[in-house]
C-alpha cells in the first residue's frame, strides 16, 4: 500500500533548553527517524522487529514520546497484536487525554475485535473531543449499520459528508445505505485509523488510504 509520510516539525526555544538537553533530544529523534526507516521500508526492506526495538529505545529515553507510541501501535495492528496496540493508545491518552485520534484508533481496534459497544464508546469520545473528526462519524456508521440502526447510520454518514463533502468513500458508503444495493459487505473491516503520530501519516483506513 502507498503509505503517506508526514514530517513532524518540532520547534524548541534555545532560551529554555540547555545544550545537554538539546543534544539528548537530537539523539532521541535520530533514533526515532531510524525506527521509521525500518517501519516504513524507507531505502530498505521493512523490518518491524528492528523498528520496534528502536522505538522502545526512544520510549526508554523519552517515556512521553507520543509519536513512537503511535507508531508502535501501528506495527502491533499490522501484526494483529491488538491488545498491545490498545495498551499503547491508552498510554497516549494518559499523556494527552484530549487526543481524539487515539480514541478513534481505539474504536477501530475494538471494531476489528467485534466489540461494537466498546468501539461506539471510543468513537463517541473522539467526537466529543473533536466534533470535526469526520472519520469518527464514518466509523460510527458501520457500528450503527451492523446493529441494524439504519436511521443513526444515515445520520452519522451524513455528518461525515457535511464535514468532508468531497470524500468519495463517505459518499459511496452513504449511497450503499440509502440505495437498494443490499447489505454493506465486510469491507467495514478497513475501518478508519486516523492520526498515527510522528512521520506516519494520520491515515483513514487500516490498509492505507490517505494521510492528513
Amino acid at each position: 500500500m502507498n503509505w503517506t509520510v508526514r514530517i513532524l516539525i518540532l520547534i524548541f526555544s534555545s532560551t529554555f533548553l540547555g545544550s545537554g538537553y538539546a543534544q539528548a533530544t537530537g539523539e532521541v529523534e535520530a533514533l526515532f527517524e531510524e525506527a521509521q526507516r525500518f517501519h516504513l521500508g524507507l531505502d530498505q526492506s521493512v523490518d518491524y522487529s528492528r523498528a520496534l526495538s528502536l522505538y522502545k529505545q526512544v520510549i526508554q529515553a523519552e517515556p512521553n514520546h507520543k509519536d513512537a507510541l503511535y507508531n508502535m501501535a501501528h506495527i502491533f495492528i499490522a501484526q494483529k497484536r491488538y491488545d498491545l496496540a490498545i495498551s499503547h493508545y491508552k498510554r497516549v491518552i494518559s499523556i494527552n487525554p484530549q487526543d481524539s485520534d487515539a480514541y478513534n484508533n481505539l474504536g477501530s481496534i475494538y471494531l476489528l475485535q467485534g466489540e461494537a459497544k466498546s468501539a461506539k464508546r471510543a468513537y463517541a469520545k473522539a467526537i466529543q473531543l473533536n466534533p470535526d473528526l469526520a472519520v469518527a462519524y464514518y466509523n460510527l456508521t458501520f457500528v450503527f449499520f451492523k446493529e441494524g440502526d439504519k436511521v443513526r447510520a444515515e445520520k452519522a454518514i451524513s455528518e461525515a459528508i457535511r464535514l468532508e463533502p468531497d470524500n468519495a468513500d463517505f459518499v459511496k458508503l452513504q449511497s450503499q445505505i440509502l440505495g437498494e444495493r443490499g447489505k454493506i459487505s465486510d469491507w467495514w473491516a478497513v475501518a478508519a485509523f486516523g492520526g498515527f503520530g510522528g512521520f506516519i501519516a494520520g491515515y483513514y483506513w487500516l490498509f492505507g488510504r490517505k494521510g492528513v
